[in-house]
């Protein structure tokens, strides 16, 4: 089934009595299923066609698929390759339209102590400020960091700016002797590991 005929059978359940294929066409030009649902409620209802009930149902689907990621990592306790996070790291910013950055906190038993998100930036640009990363590691007494952010755009090749903030975050945390684990950069497709393809 195509992005197109998936819209379009929701926005049926939304909005009955219609033909809501014109509008599936419409709305997602120019994006992707993942980034349009991904979107909060209130900018949904503002494109021309979807009111405050098919926003609702829209932006459930994720927050559904969110849930489902979430339920079974709970089952997770311990993280022995970070590689097993990308899932969890894809359902919370992988599909989002802008970049954004997360965490996963681990102790010296590679137990998951702790999850952050970061606020979103633009669809090529975010700032994660280290000092809030090694804020949240301190307060989680974290001694190893999983590190992720998303490209909007679908590349898995990291950027100049990607790797000076890796290498960045790696030296802060050598000082305060929290490793840096991983950095795994995600896509709505995939993700790639920078400790795996030697980018750390």
């Amino acid at each position: 089934m195509l992005p197109e005929d998936l819209l379009e059978l929701l926005l049926c359940y939304a909005i009955p009595r219609g033909d809501v294929k014109p509008l599936a066409r419409r709305i997602l030009s120019g994006t992707s299923l993942g980034g349009l649902l991904s979107r909060d409620p209130a900018d949904l209802e503002r494109i021309r066609g979807i009111g405050p009930h098919a926003a609702s149902l829209l932006s459930l689907v994720v927050r559904v698929h969110r849930e489902l990621v979430a339920e079974s990592e709970r089952g997770r306790p311990i993280c022995e390759n970070p590689e097993d996070l990308a899932p969890w790291f894809r359902s919370v910013i992988g599909l989002s339209e802008e970049e954004r950055f997360s965490a996963v906190f681990l102790d010296q038993g590679r137990r998951i102590v702790g999850r952050e998100v970061y606020e979103a930036g633009s669809r090529t640009r975010t700032v994660l400020y280290p000092r809030r990363l090694f804020e949240a590691a301190l307060r989680e007494k974290a001694t190893g960091i999983v590190l992720a952010h998303n490209h909007p755009g679908g590349s898995l090749t990291p950027s100049t700016q990607d790797r000076e903030l890796t290498r960045r975050v790696q030296q802060i945390g050598e000082s305060l002797e929290i490793g840096l684990v991983d950095h795994l950069l995600v896509t709505r497709e995939g993700h790639a590991s920078f400790r795996r393809h030697g980018w750390m």
